[in-house]
């Protein structure tokens, strides 16, 4: 049983709100090193123009990349259902002396006119839309042109053997050795279902959503070199299920 978008939306909503207190301790998630952060904006640089841009981080969460690219000297706009997730991204702003706005609205269809931004970046949001197609046809809508749409991706459950095991050892160890619920925050089966990516999102999925939504000189960076970063800071046990197929794809409008 699928469920009604609006009901989509509410659940997705409350559950990212649960997740807020937690969602920083995550690696993956939160940008635990000065190198990590060097990594993804020297992967930025590599896509977008030099000068002060104004950017749409989509999906924002609590900040991570709008932080990045509000310390990279441009105009960065966070946008997400989820206050509780906001307010952390805001408490970060404040606390480094940086000027990101907030603000509450749908990533399937951000509340700005067109034409209104440089950059649209996305960082593992694709998987939680119900309607993928319709938010990337919306980013290409809010961008200039000239403009760029940037998605951080990745499959995060391909169904192999291989990772049904390790993901198994992971969560058993988590359980035991580090008393910690590695279950805890995952999606019901029911909200899943409704999801066509819950799995994840793979590159050539992704670069069709950015085709069919009119973007072209659409290109792809390899980007494990900042997995390797990740995984120097997590345990034992958190490494051996951190598998995933990870990515960054843009397409200029």
């Amino acid at each position: 049983m699928t469920l009604e978008n609006k009901q989509i939306k509410e659940l997705i909503t409350s559950k990212w709100d649960e997740s807020s207190a937690t969602y920083d301790t995550q690696h993956g998630h939160k940008v635990k090193s000065l190198e990590e952060a060097d990594a993804w904006k020297s992967m930025f640089k590599k896509i977008i123009p030099e000068g002060k841009l104004d950017v749409l981080d989509v999906g924002c969460g609590t900040g991570e990349l709008s932080v990045l690219f509000a310390e990279m000297g441009h105009n960065v706009t966070g946008l997400d259902l989820s206050e509780k997730m906001m307010e952390k991204g805001r408490l970060k702003s404040m606390s480094q002396g940086l000027s990101i706005k907030f603000l509450k609205g749908d990533a399937e269809n951000p509340p700005f006119d067109e034409k209104n931004f440089d950059v649209v970046i996305t960082r593992h949001l694709l998987w939680t839309l119900p309607n993928p197609k319709t938010a990337v046809k919306n980013w290409n809508r809010v961008l200039r042109d000239g403009g760029y749409a940037i998605i951080v991706d990745g499959i995060w459950d391909d169904g192999s053997l291989n990772t049904r095991v390790r993901r198994f050892i992971s969560s058993l160890g988590i359980l035991i050795f580090e008393q910690a619920n590695p279950w805890k925050g995952n999606y019901s089966k029911e909200l899943a279902a409704s999801l066509p990516n819950a799995s994840g999102t793979s590159l050539e999925e992704s670069r069709q959503y950015l085709k069919n939504a009119g973007f072209s000189k659409i290109d792809a960076y390899d980007i494990s070199h900042i997995r390797k970063i990740q995984k120097q800071y997590m345990s034992f046990w958190k490494r051996i299920g951190y598998n995933y197929d990870y990515y960054m794809l843009y397409g200029e409008k």
